[in-house]
């Protein structure tokens, strides 16, 4: 912590101080009204009035602004128009009836069980099941955006015909029933909300719309920051859970939005909402497999989770898939955050720095990749594509941090090397025996047939070469027939075999 100055110039009070009108210390970064009443989240030195820098919250906020109003302009010229997006979706106008719209969402639920991990359906589906079709009129049944988007999910992978031909219906009362989560009273909200914004945001980017995409992103993560779901078991949390299994769904539902805040504003070039520091911050505890939490298993105290990780303290005997996945995905975001504080121009100490923490790194990279699961086998074709992305992810982000000095032979070794891995996950993967994948595993894959393209071009020329460019181009090759399977489901994925097509 900074040690506060004895008084406070105007404006320099944290910001939930001055909304409580209570004189504030000004220590950082949590001063010490806001730590002794644990409003850790609430205590933001970001947006003083004699500062430019906006709070967390105000960034996220200004996104969604900036990104609706993007939408708004697509809507003009979309053929879904913004009125269809008002449409009274309570039952009339043609839209089913209760015993109608019950069996639908029963067939939904049947429809999305083998891509739940695909599309980002985290909840425990047998309770979910039980709270849909219980008792009418019931305060714990999920909200009709969320059902909606489910359904929504079930049009896109049923092959059912009649199930398909809804999809702009269901995709129009799931957006517009989507405003309403966080006025609500449910008590669930800020759970359900997550979900339904990640179904949501999987949804756009399955089709290619990113303006949506990034929007619903933002509001999955405005859902978990005003949660307060990175302090999970915090000394002082205010969490109460009915049980294990309502624990184990916030804290699964929590590092989904990191995991994909991390890889997609990486590969997307999306804004970070949590921001690689600001993560650093996080407790709560690593997500188990739901069966686990099935069990009732024994609550850890806090443990300073990320920065522990970072730092390469042990934590995990046997990490869950969605673990290795937001693990990969802050490795990532740091990565992708360090190549960009690289400056030519650098004066010499601060070069030695920059170097310090890109070694650190690239180290901290290469023990998670060692230590982490190296093989395919033995998965379940449902779990299968997650264990694949996170594989990517992982070998993508040591070559996200190394390609700006691709003229070092070390960094450029290592790069490469990552683009082999990358292949070799492919190719061990079967993807020929796959219909479906996550479809931010093509910006990864097209990232990486970018920079073996590079290479090809740099060295086939150079006597002796033939052999290495020859294993090159088989990898590359390996790359563009596994995004063209993919592109047949995915939009995305079309986009970005458009973009290989054009080497």
């Amino acid at each position: 912590m900074t040690l506060a100055p004895s008084s406070l110039a105007k404006g320099q009070a944290c910001l939930d101080c001055r909304r409580r009108k209570i004189k504030c210390d000004g220590v950082r970064p949590i001063c010490g009204p806001c730590y002794r009443a644990q409003r850790y989240e609430d205590c933001e030195f970001g947006s003083t009035l004699n500062s430019k820098t906006p709070s967390r919250m105000q960034r996220i906020e200004n996104d969604i602004a900036l990104v609706e109003h993007r939408i708004m302009d697509l809507q003009i010229h979309s053929s879904l128009p913004l009125q269809t997006l008002r449409r009274d979706h309570s039952g009339r106008n043609g839209v089913q009836t209760n015993s109608t719209q019950t069996q639908v969402l029963q067939i939904a639920l049947e429809t999305i069980v083998a891509r739940a991990e695909e599309i980002g359906f985290f909840l425990h589906l047998p309770k979910f099941r039980s709270l849909c079709f219980g008792t009418a009129g019931s305060r714990e049944r999920p909200p009709s955006a969320l059902t909606d988007s489910i359904c929504l999910w079930a049009a896109v992978i049923s092959p059912s015909e009649s199930l398909r031909k809804p999809e702009n219906k269901f995709l129009a009362r799931a957006v517009q029933a989507s405003t309403t989560i966080s006025a609500s009273s449910h008590r669930l909200k800020i759970l359900y909300g997550i979900q339904t914004e990640i179904l949501l945001c999987q949804y756009f980017l399955h089709k290619g719309r990113l303006v949506e995409a990034q929007y619903h992103l933002s509001i999955a993560v405005s859902f978990a920051v005003v949660g307060k779901l990175a302090h999970i078991g915090s000394t002082g949390s205010q969490f109460t859970f009915r049980d294990s299994i309502e624990r184990g769904e916030y804290i699964i539902g929590y590092w989904t939005v990191v995991a994909l805040d991390g890889i997609w504003s990486s590969m997307l070039n999306f804004p970070s909402h949590f921001g690689s520091e600001s993560i650093l911050n996080a407790d709560t505890p690593w997500p188990l497999e739901m069966d686990t939490y099935e069990r009732n298993p024994p609550i850890f105290p806090p443990m300073n989770t990320v920065r522990a990780f970072m730092e390469n303290v042990p934590n995990e005997k046997e990490p869950s898939r969605l673990s290795v996945l937001a693990k990969a995905a802050i490795l990532l975001q740091k990565a992708d955050c360090i190549s960009r504080e690289w400056q030519p121009n650098m004066s010499s100490r601060d070069s030695a720095a920059y170097f310090q923490r890109f070694s650190e790194l690239n180290e901290r990279i290469r023990t998670f990749r060692v230590n982490s699961p190296n093989t395919l086998a033995g998965y379940p074709p449902a779990f299968k594509p997650r264990v694949i992305l996170a594989h990517s992810v992982a070998h993508v982000a040591t070559l996200q941090l190394n390609r700006i000095f691709m003229a070092n032979a070390q960094c450029r070794e290592l790069a490469l090397a990552s683009c082999k891995s990358i292949v070799w996950t492919i190719h061990s993967a079967d993807w020929k025996s796959m219909a479906h994948i996550d479809p931010i595993i093509g910006s990864i894959w097209s990232t990486t047939a970018g920079m073996l393209f590079e290479e090809i071009t740099r060295i086939q020329t150079v006597p002796g070469a033939a052999a290495v460019v020859a294993d090159l181009r088989n990898g590359y090759d390996e790359i563009v027939l596994s995004v063209s399977h993919f592109s047949k489901d995915s939009a995305f994925m079309q986009f970005q075999l458009t973009q290989l097509c054009g080497n």
